[in-house]
């Protein structure tokens, strides 16, 4: 009988994948590799180990590379109009019987997340000499800092809160890079101390032909909850938290066509399903919070509008198109940091008026509270969507018709819908209240009436 071989279109080469080959059939594969002279990934492992005083374990090491593979192949494959991506990625792990356990619950997080169908096919690499155990040793918490509003609030919840932490970021760019750095030590000047923070540049290796095709970076999520993950697992710390408001992090589609736009980086199944994967490899359970779940972004950075942190607002980043602002329309993002007319920017933009801070924000390229009929398509395609969906939570005269219209309120069994519903509404009452007092006559004729 003959058994035909799987087939895979992404191939981490080193010496064992190298010697199993002939168990795979690849057509037109993306090769990637962590060593020798056809390197292209780079996983900042130096930084990583001087920051957390040892070496990765072998385990801890392969979660990691599993996060950044992943990352990078969601960038490779261009992702056509709605239809879901096949990627099969063949590479080396340190315990291929541990992670052919987990790839079930792995492969069903990723579809989970990005909407996409991975595969993984393990190779066993140099087998681990010693098991991980895991021990609390410190007792403080990491947060992600995306360099974000969001990420900047949640440090003044944690200061608030005076609950020791770290921040630990991943610069998509170079920009993103410097906006961070910048963050942390005005922070720093804020708090009168020298905060704990690590910047990993997880990415593909510059100059080594791995330019990105897909902007929608799906799957980053996992890799930034990866590597607060490596620091928590290395120096024994229990807490995890990510920042993101309830509007973003449960992403309700505002239309049906929007379903497929979406992303959940930050959706607490997403969270609950990763914290799983953590446990049942490594022993260890991670408590990983988003405690601005239940927030809307205007109520999330209210936070800032306070002396010190107010001034910071500017310098923050929100703009998910931020790389096509650069690299495609060439400008100059000292002077513009955002577009305007991404769902991030509109969120951001519509969410000022009610947080008092509308003299606080930074510049847009387009101005999505101006002429309508100045305003670029994609951003006109968002507000009707918005002020739809408005009319249709409206229109329920019950929660379970909200339920029933909007089945994605059931974000996670942890969480009570019916909560989820009352922030969507206020979302949508702030938004409005804007439009009312910063729009255009044009743009409240187009939307409200």
């Amino acid at each position: 009988m003959v058994t035909s071989k799987p087939m895979a279109n992404v191939l981490v080469e080193d010496e064992f994948t190298k010697r199993a080959l002939s168990l795979f059939s690849f057509r037109k594969p993306l090769t990637l590799s962590f060593y020798g002279p056809k390197q292209n990934l780079e996983n900042d492992i130096n930084r990583i180990e001087l920051s957390v005083g040892r070496k990765l374990h072998p385990l801890v090491l392969d979660l990691y590379n599993i996060a950044l593979v992943t990352y990078v192949c969601d960038t490779q494959f261009w992702r056509a109009d709605i239809e879901p991506r096949d990627i099969a990625i063949v590479m080396t792990v340190s315990n291929k019987d541990r992670w052919d356990n987990a790839r079930q619950h792995l492969e069903a997080m990723l579809r989970f997340l990005t909407g996409d169908s991975f595969t993984f096919y393990f190779v066993q690499g140099t087998s681990i000499k010693e098991d991980f155990e895991f021990h609390i040793f410190e007792d403080k918490s990491i947060a992600l800092f995306s360099g974000g509003l969001d990420s900047l609030a949640g440090v003044k919840w944690l200061v608030d809160r005076n609950e020791p932490f770290m921040l630990v970021s991943h610069p998509a760019m170079a920009l993103v890079d410097k906006t961070q750095e910048i963050l942390v030590q005005e922070l720093g000047k804020i708090l009168k101390s020298n905060l704990e923070w690590h910047q990993i540049r997880a990415t593909a290796k510059r100059g080594k032909g791995l330019r990105g095709k897909e902007t929608s970076q799906r799957s980053r999520s996992f890799l930034y909850l990866t590597l607060a993950s490596i620091f928590a697992l290395t120096r024994g710390i229990e807490k995890i938290y990510l920042f993101e408001n309830g509007v973003l992090a449960l992403n309700i589609p505002l239309t049906q066509a929007r379903i497929n736009e979406n992303t959940r980086t930050a959706h607490p199944s997403f969270i609950r399903k990763y914290v799983e994967l953590v446990e049942g490899l490594f022993g260890a359970r991670l408590t990983i919070n988003n405690p601005f779940l239940q927030m809307t972004k205007a109520e999330v950075i209210k936070r800032l509008d306070c002396d010190d942190f107010r001034d910071l607002v500017k310098i923050t980043i929100s703009c998910s198109q931020i790389g096509r602002l650069k690299y495609i329309k060439g400008i100059n993002l000292k002077e513009i940091r955002h577009c305007g007319v991404c769902f991030p920017c509109i969120v951001r933009r519509l969410s000022m008026h009610s947080a008092n801070l509308w003299d606080n924000d930074a510049r847009y390229k387009e101005n999505i509270l101006g002429e309508f009929s100045a305003i670029p398509e994609e951003g006109k395609k968002i507000l009707f969507e918005i002020m739809d969906f408005e009319r249709t939570v409206e229109a329920c005269t019950s929660l379970d018709d909200i339920f029933i219209e909007f089945p994605q309120f059931y974000a996670d069994e942890s969480v009570d819908p019916s909560s989820l519903v009352e922030m969507t509404r206020r979302h949508l009452e702030q938004v409005k209240e804007c439009i009312i007092h910063r729009g255009s006559e044009s743009l409240k004729q187009a939307l409200l009436v």
